[in-house]
């Protein structure tokens, strides 16, 4: 009976598994192909393409945690586009959506750190929302008819791609109502979602000094860093 040296079976094991590993190339080389064509989707804002992509991805590999990460990156910008065409129940959705997506990339790899990033930004995402959609439906109980009609008008412009008349018609909410608090709300959340946060801060602030208790008020204040300071005790 001829046996090998032990040197030589030891060989025939590696050369077995650099063959199984080479087996494994098409593989890997198929999932950081469809990584990338979903990267560059995700970078020209096609979030719906970019996830199809990434579902694509992880089930090519399924132990590989970078498909979620990139899943809460794209409901993160969907979140974002709701939320600039007045659509907040279904950016809170997505932002939700986006805290599953990382927290499932955390599950597969605990030390993925710009994944724990992730969540934390869309947990700070999701407040805002949050606090947007208070501040909406606040200003929609409290307004009078008149400027609760201009703010509803305003809401349909901003969604038609308005901007101007959108602002125009939040403005004229405030000069019908110029001490109602819901209606400087509404126009400083307005300013929020077009991204002029000067003009958000001096929006939200009169609101502010109108009715401190106004709902989701201090909350944007708080994220703009823009709360006013108290005045000292007499």
């Amino acid at each position: 009976m001829i046996t090998m040296p032990r040197r030589s079976t030891a060989r025939m094991f590696i050369l077995l598994l650099a063959l199984i590993v080479s087996g494994c190339g098409k593989p890997r080389a198929e999932f950081d192909e469809i990584m990338a064509t979903g990267l560059h989707d995700y970078e020209q804002g096609r979030y719906h393409e970019a996830l199809s992509m990434f579902k694509h991805a992880a089930e090519v590999d399924r132990e590989r945690p970078e498909p979620s990460y990139y899943f809460g990156l794209c409901y993160m910008g969907m979140a974002d586009q709701h939320f600039r065409n007045d659509n907040l129940p279904a950016a809170l959705r997505c932002c939700d959506q986006s805290v599953a997506a990382f927290d499932a990339a955390i599950g597969a790899f605990p030390g993925f750190s710009k994944a724990v990033q992730g969540k934390a930004d869309a947990l700070r995402l999701k407040g805002k929302h949050r606090a947007a959609l208070d501040i909406a439906n606040w200003a929609a109980t409290q307004s009078g008819p008149q400027a609760k009609m201009l703010i509803l008008k305003g809401r349909q412009l901003a969604q038609a791609g308005d901007i101007d008349r959108a602002e125009l018609s939040f403005k004229q909410a405030t000069s019908v109502e110029p001490e109602n608090a819901a209606a400087h709300a509404e126009l400083g959340l307005f300013y929020l979602r077009c991204g002029n946060d000067p003009a958000a801060i001096r929006a939200l602030q009169k609101a502010y000094d109108l009715d401190p208790g106004a709902p989701g008020v201090v909350a944007a204040l708080a994220r703009l860093g823009a709360m006013p300071e108290e005045s000292p005790a007499r």
